[in-house]
């Protein structure tokens, strides 16, 4: 099962790479903004205070590609990923972060799945929402 364990750190390798793409970009736009604790991968933080912006990116499941005759190794996934963009600002911002983070998605040749959502959460909350798709196999390299 060691062969397979690209699979299952996936998740953990596109968010430092959207992150690393990401983040210069975000901080160059929106000064006033911290980007430097924005981005997570868990839904919500019972011990702390919300955080804004939040950039929540996590993966779908996913769908085993490309197996063998032998079935013993994973040579490819189906890879999904959600990202939840939140602001305590003003929804411009929130679809603006989105953008950024699509152009990310974009470079590590992932495909757009279901375009950027935008709604009010409520009056001080501003949501962006987008799935991006990519079949990864066990030897590419996502950047």
């Amino acid at each position: 099962m060691a062969g397979n364990q690209w699979v299952f750190d996936l998740e953990t390798n596109i968010f430092s790479n959207v992150a690393t793409i990401a983040k210069p970009k975000l901080k160059k736009k929106y000064k006033s903004m911290n980007f430097d604790t924005a981005f997570t991968t868990v839904e919500k933080n019972l011990d702390k205070d919300p955080v804004f912006p939040t950039i929540y990116i996590h993966e779908m499941p996913g769908l085993e590609r490309g197996a063998d005759l032998e079935g013993t190794s994973v040579n490819a996934v189906q890879e999904t990923i959600q990202v939840d963009v939140i602001t305590n600002t003003k929804q411009s911002d929130a679809k603006g972060i989105m953008a950024i983070l699509a152009d990310a998605f974009k470079q590590m040749r992932f495909q757009i799945t279901a375009m950027p959502e935008f709604k009010n959460d409520s009056e001080k909350k501003f949501r962006s929402v987008a799935r991006f798709r990519r079949i990864i196999g066990a030897n590419d390299r996502l950047m």
